[in-house]
């Protein structure tokens, strides 16, 4: 019998210091109120959908923080600045003009005890979703819409198109598009040429959603331009004519991409930073796709990753026996054009009239810089490794059919190397070839 009431008194006196040492991390867990005085504000400037705080930085040997708690939505939400800090921002707020903000500031010690409150107010200027779709600007594209915004905070913002079901018409979204861009442009695609009714709205962050904006329009007539198209660097003046272990450009029109090696590359030392392609056809460009040399890797081996494209609707024939009229000042100016059979000196003085004068400006294109991110986006380079770069054509250019491309960058270099090594993997072209041909 006094077996059993030792261990009986064992496993009681067990459950005891259990339900102890319970009550004293519970204890642990719900701190008091620390006994100091409240923040001591010094401004409050308001900014778009918010405002930043400055105060003086306390004192206490035990401070671990400053932190702010506030209501946003319908939610309580709290930001926090160190101890070497002397501001704290709050923001994700948008509302109605003159509308005003409360919020409470605490100073929070190690033992994450908070001090007694100081209560603000402010009103924010503003809302980024709201000033992003004041500046929101639709317009017909090539095979869809197309939508230009500010982004006034580099903020991360999500601009999402809609259409009406065809039955319903109860709007559903087809797709959301993610930017921080300050300036931001998308073409929403897929649309065939007829009357069309869309809806965009701009969201952010914080779950903020703007008004929603309708329009309707007819798109333009795009195709993708059918391949092969025609190798044209024989005939030009200074194009780089060479190939590397006789890769020729036919395989930069094959549609094989993302593999392994498989592409066009210039030899190295070769001449020239150009090169030309006759389309076989007139064309109002739209854009262009370009893929990278080597799997998953836009941003590896020499790829182009800048360029500059011009483009004409026919030839002067009689212009070709002219050549300082196909002179590029650049490809000059950073000795690009040498050795033979070019052979330009540096400081050669180029003429007047060039072919410039003749053919129209297509743009200075350059690759999205994802690999350059830290850390990098990963799944980005695979989708524009996977489905290549996109570069839009100016919408108002004139139709051509033979595009003459400069590169102005590759691995990071600018002016490119001396050696005049760039490659692609593929080209694409897409636009409207159903207009006159000559």
């Amino acid at each position: 019998m006094n077996f059993l009431m030792k261990k009986y008194n064992l496993i009681i006196a067990c459950i005891a210091f259990s339900l102890l040492c319970a009550c004293r991390k519970e204890k642990e867990k719900t701190p008091g109120v620390w006994n100091s005085s409240p923040v001591k504000v010094e401004t409050i400037t308001p900014i778009n959908g918010g405002a930043i705080i400055t105060y003086q930085v306390p004192g206490e040997d035990d401070l671990l923080y400053v932190m702010a708690e506030y209501e946003r939505n319908g939610n309580i939400f709290t930001e926090k600045s160190s101890v070497y800090k002397n501001t704290l921002r709050i923001e994700g707020f948008n509302l109605p003009a003159n509308e005003k903000v409360k919020a409470k500031l605490y100073k929070v010690n190690k033992q994450e005890e908070r001090s007694q409150p100081l209560e603000i107010e402010f009103t924010p200027l503003e809302g980024l979703v709201s000033l992003a779709e004041k500046s929101l600007k639709l317009q017909p594209g090539f095979g869809g819409i197309v939508a230009n915004w500010d982004n006034a905070a580099n903020t991360a913002l999500g601009v999402r198109l809609m259409v009406p079901d065809s039955i319903t018409k109860v709007l559903k979204t087809r797709e959301v598009y993610y930017t921080t861009v300050a300036s931001d442009k998308r073409s929403f695609r897929g649309f065939a040429p007829k009357p069309t009714n869309v809806a965009v709205t701009i969201e952010d962050k914080w779950g903020n959603t703007s008004d929603t904006v309708f329009y309707s329009t007819t798109p333009f007539f795009e195709t993708v331009i059918p391949k092969p198209y025609a190798d044209y660097r024989t005939n030009i003046p200074y194009d780089n004519t060479s190939s590397l272990s006789g890769r020729t450009t036919a395989t930069l029109w094959d549609n094989i991409v993302n593999t392994a090696s498989h592409g066009w590359l210039t030899a190295q030392g070769s001449s020239g930073l150009s090169i030309t392609i006759d389309l076989k056809q007139v064309v109002k460009l739209s854009r262009i796709v370009i893929h990278g040399y080597h799997v998953n890797s836009p941003y590896g081996q020499v790829n182009i990753q800048q360029f500059e494209m011009w483009g004409t609707d026919k030839i002067d024939f009689t212009k070709l026996s002219d050549r300082p009229y196909w002179l590029d000042s650049l490809s000059v100016r950073w000795g690009a054009l040498s050795p033979a059979p070019n052979n330009v000196d540096p400081t050669t003085i180029i003429p007047a009239v060039t072919f410039k004068n003749d053919w129209q400006y297509l743009g200075w294109h350059a690759i999205p810089r994802y690999d350059l991110m830290v850390p990098p986006d990963n799944q980005a380079i695979a989708n524009i490794s996977a489905n290549g770069t996109e570069y839009e054509m100016p919408i108002d250019a004139k139709p051509v059919r033979y595009v003459r491309l400069f590169v102005r960058q590759v691995s990071n270099l600018m002016p490119p190397p001396a050696n005049n090594y760039f490659s692609m993997g593929e080209i694409t072209f897409y636009g409207d070839n159903t207009v006159p041909q000559n």
